[in-house]
């Protein structure tokens, strides 16, 4: 909500420099890229997932909704909204789950967590309904679902062919299994520790993360797929400057 009011406020700006008719299609044209909730489910799983499954991703789901039509109202005709990739391959959550006795989590053929998987399945199943009730709802609004985490799955079960080498530690942090110990991410350490020593790889480019939650070159390889038209619903590909182009669907 605080990112769409500051939209909304630049938006204002704008019209009061070139006037309200010039403007207009600049954001009626525009592609409105929105994703969030990924933070949200992070904080929440202390509390348990049931309470990320119940309260959370419920919230999350609302606020999407609501900033949605927001943007809506502010002339947002094309969205593009992105699913959470495979965060339960992260050396983030790699790393703290060890705390809890084994058996409390399983992994699965890729070495990711399983019951983290299950709350991310439900969370893009929600997000995926969203996208057909929003595009229902408002006339002359069209979302478009960016398959994030199956764009994720294929990279990570042929990562040696986009150059990885390594899914499951960070390239930068404080060591342990995952390259993941200590209370803050890579140079991230909190402010009572100081004296906190990092370990960084010397080629980023060959792991999935960096500091064992963001990356570049994963990324990078996203945005490959996304301006290709790639694991987007409905079909559309980007030209440069992200104009859009609607793609026909191939005959049965």
């Amino acid at each position: 909500s605080a990112q769409v009011d500051d939209f909304v406020r630049h938006q204002e700006f704008v019209v009061g420099r070139y006037g309200r008719q010039a403007s207009k299609p600049w954001y009626e044209n525009a592609l409105y890229s929105v994703e969030i909730g990924g933070d949200d489910i992070n904080f929440g799983l202390p509390l348990g997932g049931g309470y990320v499954i119940n309260v959370t991703i419920p919230a999350v789901i609302q606020g999407l909704a609501d900033g949605i039509q927001k943007l809506y109202a502010h002339g947002a005709r094309h969205v593009v909204l992105y699913n959470m990739p495979c965060a339960d391959c992260s050396p983030n959550y790699l790393q703290s789950f060890q705390q809890y006795p084994a058996g409390t989590f399983h992994y699965e053929k890729d070495g990711c967590i399983v019951e983290i998987a299950q709350i991310i399945s439900y969370f893009n199943t929600n997000i995926q309904r969203l996208t057909e009730e929003l595009t229902q709802k408002y006339q002359g609004l069209t979302v478009y679902y960016f398959d994030w985490f199956a764009a994720n799955t294929y990279v990570l079960e042929n990562m040696k062919e986009f150059g990885f080498t390594n899914s499951l530690q960070s390239c930068c942090g404080g060591g342990g299994k995952f390259n993941c110990d200590g209370e803050g991410l890579c140079g991230c350490a909190p402010l009572n520790q100081t004296n906190a020593v990092y370990t960084v790889c010397k080629d980023p480019s060959k792991y999935f993360t960096f500091d064992g939650i963001h990356t570049e070159h994963f990324y990078e390889i996203m945005s490959e797929y996304i301006m290709a038209g790639e694991y987007i619903t409905p079909k559309v590909k980007l030209e440069m400057g992200c104009k859009i182009v609607t793609v026909p669907e191939s005959p049965l």
